[in-house]
Protein backbone atom coordinates (compact mmCIF):
# COMPACT_ATOMS: atom_id res chain seq x y z
CA UNK A 1 0.00 0.00 0.00
CA UNK A 2 1.14 3.47 -1.11
CA UNK A 3 2.26 6.07 1.58
CA UNK A 4 -0.24 8.56 2.87
CA UNK A 5 -0.22 11.48 4.39
CA UNK A 6 -1.08 11.25 8.00
CA UNK A 7 -3.90 14.16 7.90
CA UNK A 8 -5.25 11.70 5.30
CA UNK A 9 -5.32 9.24 6.83
CA UNK A 10 -6.95 10.56 9.93
CA UNK A 11 -9.55 11.71 7.52
CA UNK A 12 -10.01 8.36 6.21
CA UNK A 13 -10.48 7.03 9.74
CA UNK A 14 -12.97 9.65 10.25
CA UNK A 15 -14.73 8.30 6.82
CA UNK A 16 -14.62 4.92 7.93
CA UNK A 17 -16.48 5.56 11.36
CA UNK A 18 -19.50 7.17 9.77
CA UNK A 19 -19.96 4.76 6.74
CA UNK A 20 -20.55 1.93 9.96
CA UNK A 21 -23.29 3.64 10.78
CA UNK A 22 -27.19 3.41 9.56
CA UNK A 23 -28.86 6.49 9.62
CA UNK A 24 -27.36 10.06 8.84
CA UNK A 25 -27.73 11.06 12.44
CA UNK A 26 -25.59 8.07 13.28
CA UNK A 27 -22.57 8.69 10.52
CA UNK A 28 -22.55 12.24 11.44
CA UNK A 29 -22.32 11.29 16.00
CA UNK A 30 -19.77 8.54 14.31
CA UNK A 31 -17.50 10.96 12.50
CA UNK A 32 -17.29 13.51 15.39
CA UNK A 33 -16.53 11.18 17.52
CA UNK A 34 -13.41 9.92 15.14
CA UNK A 35 -12.47 13.48 15.24
CA UNK A 36 -12.02 13.97 18.62
CA UNK A 37 -11.34 10.53 20.29
CA UNK A 38 -7.72 9.35 21.90
CA UNK A 39 -6.68 8.76 18.24
CA UNK A 40 -7.25 11.80 16.98
CA UNK A 41 -5.48 13.72 19.79
CA UNK A 42 -2.22 11.37 19.40
CA UNK A 43 -2.46 12.15 15.60
CA UNK A 44 -2.29 16.19 16.25
CA UNK A 45 0.52 15.79 18.81
CA UNK A 46 2.31 14.00 15.90
CA UNK A 47 1.40 16.43 13.24
CA UNK A 48 2.09 19.09 15.42
CA UNK A 49 5.86 17.76 15.67
CA UNK A 50 5.92 16.66 12.18
CA UNK A 51 5.36 20.30 11.20
CA UNK A 52 8.23 22.08 13.63
CA UNK A 53 10.54 19.20 11.47
CA UNK A 54 9.69 20.25 8.36
CA UNK A 55 10.44 23.58 9.68
CA UNK A 56 14.01 23.12 10.86
CA UNK A 57 16.24 24.42 13.32
CA UNK A 58 16.70 27.87 11.86
CA UNK A 59 13.20 28.73 11.64
CA UNK A 60 11.62 31.36 14.07
CA UNK A 61 9.02 29.61 15.17
CA UNK A 62 11.27 26.45 16.24
CA UNK A 63 13.99 28.57 18.11
CA UNK A 64 11.64 30.52 20.04
CA UNK A 65 9.77 26.78 20.95
CA UNK A 66 12.43 24.99 21.31
CA UNK A 67 15.98 27.61 21.94
CA UNK A 68 15.92 27.98 25.93
CA UNK A 69 15.58 24.10 26.35
CA UNK A 70 18.40 23.42 24.37
CA UNK A 71 20.57 25.79 25.97
CA UNK A 72 20.29 23.76 28.38
CA UNK A 73 20.99 20.43 26.68
CA UNK A 74 23.90 21.90 25.00
CA UNK A 75 27.24 19.83 25.53
CA UNK A 76 25.42 16.63 26.05
CA UNK A 77 25.07 13.60 23.89
CA UNK A 78 21.58 12.45 22.90
CA UNK A 79 21.72 9.64 25.05
CA UNK A 80 21.95 12.39 27.83
CA UNK A 81 19.75 15.05 26.33
CA UNK A 82 16.89 12.33 25.66
CA UNK A 83 17.22 11.35 29.77
CA UNK A 84 17.34 15.07 30.52
CA UNK A 85 13.91 15.92 28.62
CA UNK A 86 12.23 12.80 30.08
CA UNK A 87 13.13 14.04 33.93
CA UNK A 88 11.63 17.40 32.78
CA UNK A 89 8.77 16.40 31.34
CA UNK A 90 7.97 14.20 34.43
CA UNK A 91 8.72 17.17 36.88
CA UNK A 92 6.60 19.54 34.69
CA UNK A 93 3.82 17.29 34.52
CA UNK A 94 4.11 16.92 38.23
CA UNK A 95 3.80 20.63 38.95
CA UNK A 96 1.15 20.79 36.09
CA UNK A 97 -1.13 18.13 37.87
CA UNK A 98 -0.36 20.39 41.35
CA UNK A 99 -1.20 23.77 39.41
CA UNK A 100 -4.55 22.60 37.82
CA UNK A 101 -5.74 21.25 40.96
CA UNK A 102 -5.59 24.69 42.20
CA UNK A 103 -6.61 26.06 39.12
CA UNK A 104 -3.75 27.42 37.57
CA UNK A 105 -2.28 24.20 35.03
CA UNK A 106 -0.67 26.23 32.07
CA UNK A 107 -0.32 23.15 29.52
CA UNK A 108 2.11 25.07 26.64
CA UNK A 109 5.31 24.21 28.87
CA UNK A 110 4.00 20.56 29.28
CA UNK A 111 3.41 20.54 25.10
CA UNK A 112 7.07 21.93 24.47
CA UNK A 113 8.94 18.87 26.43
CA UNK A 114 6.16 16.16 24.93
CA UNK A 115 7.24 17.42 21.65
CA UNK A 116 10.62 17.66 22.30
CA UNK A 117 10.49 14.34 23.87
CA UNK A 118 9.08 12.77 20.94
CA UNK A 119 11.93 14.85 18.53
CA UNK A 120 14.86 13.62 20.81
CA UNK A 121 13.68 9.77 20.55
CA UNK A 122 13.05 10.28 16.44
CA UNK A 123 16.77 11.12 16.17
CA UNK A 124 17.85 8.23 18.32
CA UNK A 125 15.60 6.18 16.11
CA UNK A 126 17.27 7.91 13.13
CA UNK A 127 20.73 7.32 14.17
CA UNK A 128 21.13 11.03 13.93
CA UNK A 129 24.07 11.28 16.85
CA UNK A 130 26.12 12.66 14.47
CA UNK A 131 23.93 15.43 13.49
CA UNK A 132 22.74 16.20 16.99
CA UNK A 133 25.28 19.12 18.35
CA UNK A 134 25.10 20.92 14.46
CA UNK A 135 21.00 21.03 15.44
CA UNK A 136 21.45 22.40 18.84
CA UNK A 137 24.34 24.75 17.77
CA UNK A 138 21.29 26.18 15.39
CA UNK A 139 18.80 26.60 17.80
CA UNK A 140 21.01 28.40 20.01
CA UNK A 141 21.84 30.61 17.10
CA UNK A 142 25.94 29.40 16.96
CA UNK A 143 27.02 30.00 13.62
CA UNK A 144 30.33 29.43 14.22
CA UNK A 145 29.92 26.39 16.17
CA UNK A 146 27.88 25.23 12.87
CA UNK A 147 30.84 26.36 10.65
CA UNK A 148 32.96 24.08 12.60
CA UNK A 149 31.38 20.77 12.52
Amino acid sequence: MPYRPRQWRDQDRGRRAAAASRSALDAALAEIGAAFDEAAKVNAFKLRVERQLRRGPLHPAVRARFAARAALIRGRNLDAAIALAERWWRDERRAFLIASALGRGVRLPLDVLQELRLILRLMRFKRMHAEFPAIIAALCDEPDAMAAE
